[in-house]
């Protein structure tokens, strides 16, 4: 997952795969323990950070890449995780909704 505040933790909506998560811009790679999301097509001015996340936020989108939805991610992460599916749903929500503020889905 990514770091953030100000979630709105009532909110998870279901976001349709977009242009991010059916094409090459954003490129998934792990080094010194990190996950990180790169942008592949900025022009460099102004910089974009890549965005570090964790284990579960990499398999979080990687299963949007393959085309799951909201609620069948939070399935498998309940059952990987062993957590309450709503838990899931609710962070998969959350992680969602970070990486469309970052720009990431829209």
């Amino acid at each position: 997952m990514t770091d953030s505040k100000n979630h709105d933790m009532n909110k998870t909506p279901d976001f349709p795969p977009t242009n991010a998560l059916t094409g090459n811009r954003y490129q998934m790679r792990h080094a010194a323990g990190i996950y990180w999301l790169l942008d592949m097509e900025q022009s460099g001015m102004p910089y974009v950070k890549p965005l570090p996340m964790n284990e579960m936020g990499a398999t979080i989108w990687n299963m949007r890449r393959r085309g799951l939805d909201l609620d069948k991610i939070a399935e498998k992460l309940s059952d990987s995780y062993e957590i309450p599916v709503e838990q899931a749903r609710e962070d998969v929500g959350l992680f969602l909704a970070e990486l469309q503020r970052q720009g990431v889905l829209v």
